[in-house]
Formats: C-alpha cells, sequence, structure tokens
C-alpha cells in the first residue's frame, strides 16, 4: 500500500443512478495499492464506505444562485448567436472547494505526499496514471490537462494531481469570500478558469493534453447536467424577453413556460430538437415560470436589477459581429 499517494474522489448523489456511477469510480481504484477518500454531500452507501480509508461527508452544499458568478456558454444557429450567462442556473464553486479543502487538510494531517483528485462519475481504467502523476511531481507541483494541452485551453475537471507541499492557498484553505471576489471579477468566469488560474500563478504547472487519457485509461463523466440546455435571453433588435431549449431526454417533452403568472405557453419539443420562442417586451415581464413533464425548472421574478443583468449577459447577436 502506497503511504505517500491519496486519490479522493468528491461526490453528490441524490440518485440511485449516480450512486451506482459513484461504486463504479470506487471499484476502479479500489484494492490497486492506494488509499482512497470519498468527500461527498450526500450520504453514501455502507457497502461503498467500506471500499475506502476515509469517508467525509460535508453537510453544507454550499450553491450560490448569484448571477455575477455564472460563466457564459453559448448557441449558434443560421448566423445568429445566443450568448447566455443564464444557460448556468447555479454556481457550485464553493461546495467543490469546501471538498478540496477537507481532501487536503487530510492529507497534510497523515502525512501523504500527493493528492489525485477524481470525481465520481468517472472511471480510473489505467491504474498506471497515479504514479505516472506521481512521477510528474516530482519536478511539478501540479497536473492537470486541458482540451489542447496548452494554458489557454479548456480545464478537464475530471482528473488532477497535487503535489501536498506545493498547494495553493485557495485550494487548501477554503475562503468563500475570496473566491467570491476573485470569480465574480474574472473573465471567462467558468470554476475551471479559476481553478486553472490559482494553479498556474501559486506554483510550477504541468499541462498536458486531454487526448492522452483514451478510453482505455480513463472513462470521462457520464452523468450530465439537466440545467444547461435552456435560457432566457434578450433580443435588443426588438427589446424582447426570449426562451430557448434544447432537448437532451430520449423521448417527446411538453415544455410549458407561464409569463407574469397568467400568460402560458405550451411546446412540443422532440428529442435531440431545440426551439425559440418570444416571450414578450422584457419590461414588460416581472416573472417566469418553465416546467417540463416532470418538474418545474425554472420559477423566478425578474427584478429591474435583474433584468439589467440579462441584458448584458444574456442575449442575442449576429454571429458575423462577435
Amino acid at each position: 500500500m502506497s503511504s505517500e499517494d491519496l486519490i479522493f474522489i468528491t461526490a453528490n448523489c441524490p440518485t440511485v443512478e449516480q450512486e451506482k456511477l459513484l461504486e463504479k469510480c470506487v471499484n476502479s481504484v479500489a484494492d490497486k495499492g492506494y488509499d482512497i477518500a470519498i468527500i461527498s454531500h450526500t450520504h453514501v452507501p455502507i457497502h461503498i464506505q467500506k471500499k475506502c480509508q476515509y469517508y467525509i461527508y460535508d453537510h453544507l452544499n454550499d450553491v450560490s444562485y448569484d448571477p455575477n458568478l455564472f460563466g457564459e456558454k453559448y448557441f449558434a444557429f443560421n448566423g445568429k448567436i445566443i450568448r447566455s450567462h443564464f444557460f448556468q442556473k447555479s454556481f457550485y464553486g464553493f461546495a467543490i472547494y469546501r471538498m478540496f479543502s477537507l481532501a487536503s487538510k487530510l492529507a497534510i494531517n497523515f502525512g501523504y505526499k500527493n493528492i489525485h483528485h477524481i470525481e465520481y462519475d468517472t472511471e480510473l481504467l489505467d491504474i498506471n496514471l497515479i504514479k505516472e502523476h506521481s512521477d510528474s511531481l516530482k519536478e511539478y507541483d501540479s497536473l492537470i490537462y486541458t482540451n489542447t494541452g496548452m494554458p489557454t485551453g479548456f480545464l478537464f475537471g475530471s482528473f488532477k494531481s497535487f503535489s501536498v507541499n506545493k498547494l495553493p492557498d485557495l485550494f487548501a484553505n477554503y475562503n468563500r469570500e475570496k473566491m467570491e471576489e476573485i470569480i465574480s471579477k474574472m473573465e471567462p468566469r467558468q470554476l475551471e478558469y479559476f481553478t486553472k488560474v490559482i494553479l498556474r500563478e501559486s506554483g510550477n504547472l504541468l499541462i498536458k493534453p486531454e487526448s492522452e487519457l483514451t478510453p482505455e485509461r480513463f472513462k470521462n463523466g457520464q452523468w450530465w447536467s439537466d440545467q444547461h440546455h435552456y435560457t432566457l435571453y434578450y433580443n435588443p433588435e426588438n427589446e424582447s424577453l426570449n426562451f430557448f431549449y434544447r432537448s437532451i431526454g430520449t423521448v417527446e417533452e411538453n415544455i410549458v413556460v407561464i409569463v407574469n403568472k397568467q400568460e402560458m405557453l405550451s411546446i412540443e419539443v422532440s428529442p435531440g430538437f431545440w426551439i425559440t420562442r418570444p416571450m414578450g417586451d422584457l419590461d414588460s415581464i416581472s416573472h417566469v415560470r418553465i416546467d417540463n413533464s416532470k418538474k418545474i425548472l425554472y420559477d423566478k421574478d425578474l427584478t429591474p436589477d435583474l433584468k439589467e443583468i440579462i441584458k448584458k449577459t444574456s442575449y442575442i447577436s449576429n454571429a458575423k459581429d462577435n
């Protein structure tokens, strides 16, 4: 059993399907010669806990709904592009960094030399990757993957490694206020970009191309978010508020949009298709609720301040103008 390396798995598994993914992740690294810690914001079944050396339940899944922390996503079609911070419905970075801090303290207190982070919905199919990362950490302070292998690339967040003695302060010591201050001012505003920045600024960072994590070595995340496929957006040409929805399900969906708690728009969306619909003048809309066949997706009062944020951060324009 390696006394120098700790594999820690971050988890938030409110459904049975997600618990099954977590168990597959644990099984992929269990009994391979490394200590394992699960750090979770939901309780983990005891039979999964027993496969690990440590299990920590963090009661506070600190999610923020402050739009100033949301990052931009976009959708392009027919020469137009929707750029919207409101594809994102919540910011989970505080919850993630609480878990990072717990893993760091565990590793520091018990004398581990390196820590290796894996997300619960992935599988490490080649355990030799841990040794390769540990060998790299003899020279570097941390190791991450980006889609291009370059500093400008997008961080692949599901697998990364750190030297315990060189951990960035914001990684090892949870500081919600400092995180909020930095993220609200940076651009792009994604949590992945924030992580990449603090690692680059704090030490000697090795960046590898995500293509090295071949399907034979690493199985990528299987759990998609049900929040990132729809958004409200502003059209400055006619000052209207509009609705975009892309179906990610396998059956036809009936989407109901209720404006100002009285005007109802019913939309049928087939699997794999997307729609846009106008909802009226932005100034005249004070409340929007969106339902699908199963639950309420969105229910929000549109305050004057929120409308101004929508105008600036969620809008449609000509693609050639961007």
